[in-house]
């Protein structure tokens, strides 16, 4: 089994949480957990440093975001850091202040890099 942890922000608390992912059998990642983590753990863990590509998607039991429960993400275009969605039309990324115009949904293919915090 492959397992490994995104880092996300919450867009309404802008805190930091991890999202557990694991690869099935069929090639795609689905996210089975998520926790509550702060950047300077995330750092110690090197959940910065992960590298995921594929479809992601949520199993029934995913909790969602550990603050605002939403289970959806967005992907910054110019990052490439995730923060959770509550199907905002334009969003600011929370990591680096990019104006998201576009927003790349969590129903689309991905390249996800934990990135540096």
């Amino acid at each position: 089994m492959e397992a490994a942890v995104i880092l996300a922000k919450c867009t309404r608390r802008r805190l930091v949480y991890g999202m557990r992912t694991q690869k099935m059998d069929d090639g795609d990642w689905w996210r089975t957990w998520a926790f509550p983590l702060d950047e300077y753990n995330a750092r110690n863990e090197g959940y910065d440093k992960t590298i995921v590509q594929g479809n992601m998607y949520h199993t029934q039991e995913y909790p969602g975001c550990p603050y605002c429960k939403t289970k959806n993400f967005v992907q910054c275009g110019k990052c490439k850091k995730l923060s959770c969605w509550n199907s905002e039309t334009q969003l600011t990324c929370l990591w680096c202040g990019n104006n998201m115009d576009s927003i790349v949904t969590n129903k689309e293919r991905f390249n996800l890099s934990g990135g540096d915090i």
